[in-house]
């Protein structure tokens, strides 16, 4: 039972310490999800359609249970999961190469006729925006997704597995988080697979979290809220609005562009790139996993 639960240097296996946090995330969304949904004299509390839509949302809780982990339970700063003082030189180049990954993905599928433009540039559509959607499919999940993932689960198997099984694991955890959404497929899995290793990589090489936070809320924003496409199953309103039309494994299906092979070509080629170019030497900053310890186990 010891061996089962406790490794040789008595820590807690990460796949429990992963499977406790993901449980802890869970019964923390639901109870406050039944709080502000209660009813009174056939009179809700909250305005469902509201702001409110944000705490009954997974995100914040997210932070606050890694925030405990990290700060409560292993005592560690904040920087040992990614985290120091705000670095906005990677976080512009992380947004500026989000926006690049999705114009290039779009351009192609105009390319190959499965996308149309629809409106026009100088009109774009604010009043359609859904703002408190946008932030919580944007801006919370980008930040508090890189944060679980990337940041702290990354960190902890680093520190168990080594970095490279760590990086695997982790790219294949974040995308089969995504597996309950509509028109979720093998597709979907591996382009899931490759923007979780082009993000787990720029945080190995950055020393930091913030290229892929920003990367990971400009590819849902100008997904979703800017060009109109479904963002991981989800569908929003956009700014504008591309229709695309062919076979699903082209265009995403319900999906998005997230489950179509041209964006696993982008992917694909964006990442041998990144691999190439730090075999050649740009380098990378392995301090990975150092503050939970080296166990390997």
């Amino acid at each position: 039972m010891h061996n089962l639960f406790r490794n040789k240097n008595r820590q807690i296996r990460a796949g429990w310490e992963i499977l406790l946090l993901t449980a802890a995330i869970f019964a923390i969304t639901m109870i406050v999800s039944f709080g502000v949904s209660l009813r009174v004299d056939s009179r809700q509390w909250f305005d469902q359609d509201g702001w409110v839509r944000i705490f009954k949302s997974n995100g914040l809780y997210m932070l606050i249970t890694v925030w405990f982990t990290v700060r409560v339970l292993h005592k560690l700063p904040l920087i040992s999961i990614g985290l120091p003082r705000p670095d906005g030189a990677r976080f512009i180049q992380g947004f500026i190469s989000g926006m690049l990954l999705l114009t290039c993905i779009s351009l192609l599928l105009w390319g190959f006729g499965s996308a149309t433009f629809q409106g026009e540039w100088a009109n774009p559509q604010f009043m359609r925006l859904d703002m408190v959607d946008l932030v919580i499919t944007a801006v919370i999940a980008g930040i508090c997704e890189e944060i679980l993932f990337r940041g702290f689960i990354q960190h902890l198997l680093a520190s168990r597995v080594g970095l490279y099984w760590a990086v695997a694991i982790t790219s294949v955890l974040f995308s089969l988080a995504h597996m309950a959404n509509p028109g979720y497929n093998g597709i979907c899995f591996l382009n899931i697979v490759l923007i979780a290793l082009i993000f787990s990589t720029m945080v190995i090489r950055t020393g930091n979290l913030y290229f892929a936070i920003a990367l990971h809320i400009s590819w849902n924003l100008f997904q979703g809220y800017v060009l109109g496409i479904a963002v991981s199953g989800n569908t929003p309103h956009g700014l504008y609005s591309l229709k695309l039309t062919g076979a699903d494994w082209m265009t995403g299906g319900d999906f998005g562009v997230e489950g179509s092979l041209v964006t696993t070509l982008v992917l694909g080629l964006v990442f041998v790139f990144m691999l190439l170019a730090v075999k050649r030497g740009a380098g990378m900053r392995n301090t990975m996993g150092k503050g939970f310890g080296s166990v390997n186990r």
